[in-house]
């Protein structure tokens, strides 16, 4: 029998992982931050309150084009997250020795990697900009080695018309451009200052990105308020030693390969041309490290890591060492199958739950467990984020269905997951638009309220103390009771014949925010 080639060994990896997605992505509903951003795509801009243009884009597809299923929108995600591992392999390929490797056990190694890596995994199913994020850094590396490979200065503009678009996506492309400047500066690859089309391919980035610096200066930079809010609340909670053990775990099923990766890159003659990889990655962490910011920041860091560690492992295993082609891939499954649940919600949520408490003894599984507010909790925060929003916008949907007279009512929610969630679910109730002044939805407040409002529709976790004094009466309808979900006790309350007190401290409000914005 023909044996297959590389591209069909990738090829069939590649299937198992779409069939996978495709059966997991539409058990547990959308992520608070998909419903987010769905909400952007119902309202396309050059820029968003904590992320620029891109996810905009995609949100508008799946929710308008596609439909705006569970599984539509994490389509789009899928697809991204598939063409991650095959860019992997690619740059892998174009690492081998020409005419001496036939590629077929690099190409097992990434399929593989792709098929049980969790770093591969729960991006390729969540609608979020992470995705895309890996997905531009992998392609940027991979032009960038092309670029090398072939000396041809034409990759260069492919090079800048991809971080332009990356950039449109989210700003940490910014860091991956900072962490190839020593691999450049102090290698051969400094002849590229030399280039013409370096210079072209700078420009191309620039006009790309250039809509969204423009609407970032309209709305006064939104951006750096954005980064203070995540160093006050999340940052905060990051240690160095978190930082670093999460990068062990988050390719832990792939550990022995890209750490073979980073050794080949750094140190092996045969890997000099490609060194500026191997000096990126120290470089990526030492930005997260100075900054305390979120460690998954470097994902995209790594599939050139794989792929090198890939090239690298077929060649050693060639002729010696035989032994590693079985205890690689062997390592690789056994390791991918403990974390797979840590990776992917695999079983409805009360199964998940006690799944979680079966892998206890797992190395790692207290990061996984471990919220942004820095606690231990009984599912990874990405799943219990996909809880309870589906409850949460239905009831608001029956609630604002009994309101007689809606031209002078409005609903409000405190978190941009609620209102996202109110405005998904409560379509079929007739419900359009949302107040709140989270995230990028402080855009879309009317200039104030009419006097003749009655009523409200209020969401939160807890009635603020100051609504009393905002309404004659208060009535509490619903509270969602899901232990498992983030949401657990948000509250529904119908607020009737609003006081003076409330018209101005709301005006005032919303008369800030827009004052903030624009």
């Amino acid at each position: 029998m023909k044996k297959l080639t590389w591209i069909q060994v990738l090829a069939v990896f590649l299937l198992l992982k779409l069939a996978l997605h495709f059966y997991l992505n539409g058990q547990w509903s959308f992520h608070r931050d998909e419903l987010l951003y769905l909400s952007l795509g119902r309202h396309l801009d050059w820029g968003y309150a904590s992320v620029p243009a891109g996810i905009g884009f995609w949100a508008w597809l799946g929710g308008g084009v596609l439909g705006g299923s569970v599984l539509a929108v994490r389509l789009i995600s899928t697809l991204f997250g598939t063409g991650t591992v095959l860019l992997t392999a690619l740059m892998a390929k174009e690492m081998l020795p020409k005419g001496e490797s036939n590629g077929r056990f690099a190409a097992l190694i990434i399929g593989l990697a792709g098929l049980v890596s969790g770093a591969f995994l729960r991006p390729a199913m969540l609608f979020q900009p992470v995705v895309f994020d890996i997905f531009y850094w992998t392609l940027l590396c991979w032009l960038f080695l092309k670029y090398i490979n072939t000396e041809r200065s034409a990759w260069l503009l492919w090079f800048g018309a991809a971080a332009g678009i990356g950039l449109l996506n989210k700003y940490t492309v910014f860091m991956l451009l900072f962490a190839m400047l020593p691999g450049i500066l102090f290698t051969k690859n400094r002849r590229i200052f030399q280039d013409k089309n370096l210079y072209l391919a700078a420009g191309l980035a620039l006009l790309l990105f250039s809509q969204n610096i423009a609407w970032q200066m309209a709305h006064k930079f939104p951006v750096f308020r954005h980064m203070s809010e995540l160093a006050a609340t999340q940052f905060t909670h990051v240690s160095i030693s978190s930082i670093l053990l999460d990068q062990l775990t988050f390719f832990a099923s792939a550990l022995p390969v890209w750490l073979f990766g980073l050794y080949f890159l750094l140190f092996k003659k045969a890997a000099a041309p490609w060194r500026i990889f191997g000096w990126m990655y120290p470089m990526v962490l030492a930005v997260l490290v100075f900054f305390h910011a979120k460690s998954y920041y470097s994902l995209g860091a790594y599939p050139v890591l794989l792929a090198a560690g890939a090239a690298y492992l077929e060649q050693i295993t060639q002729q010696r060492q035989r032994w590693l082609r079985f205890a690689i891939p062997a390592f690789m499954l056994i390791i991918g199958a403990m974390g797979m649940p840590l990776s992917l919600p695999l079983f409805p949520p009360a199964k998940e739950a006690d799944m979680m408490k079966k892998l206890a003894w797992l190395p790692g599984i207290e990061s996984n467990l471990r919220w942004e507010d820095g606690q231990q909790y009984t599912l990874p925060q990405d799943f219990a984020d996909m809880l309870g929003w589906e409850e949460l916008g239905k009831k608001v949907g029956e609630t604002w269905q009994q309101i007689p007279d809606k031209s002078t009512a409005a609903i409000y929610a405190e978190s941009y997951g609620q209102a996202g969630a109110i405005e998904h679910f409560g379509k079929e109730y007739g419900v359009s638009t949302v107040l709140s002044f989270s995230d990028n939805y402080q855009y879309l407040l009317p200039d104030s309220l009419p006097s003749d409002f009655k009523t409200l529709v209020y969401i939160n976790d807890e009635l603020n103390d100051d609504m009393r004094s905002y309404f004659q009466t208060i009535e509490k309808v619903w509270e969602l009771d899901m232990p498992l979900s983030r949401q657990h006790g948000n509250q529904v309350y119908v607020c009737q014949n609003p006081t003076p007190l409330f018209f101005k401290e709301v005006n005032m409000a919303i008369k800030n925010a827009k004052n903030e914005g624009n």
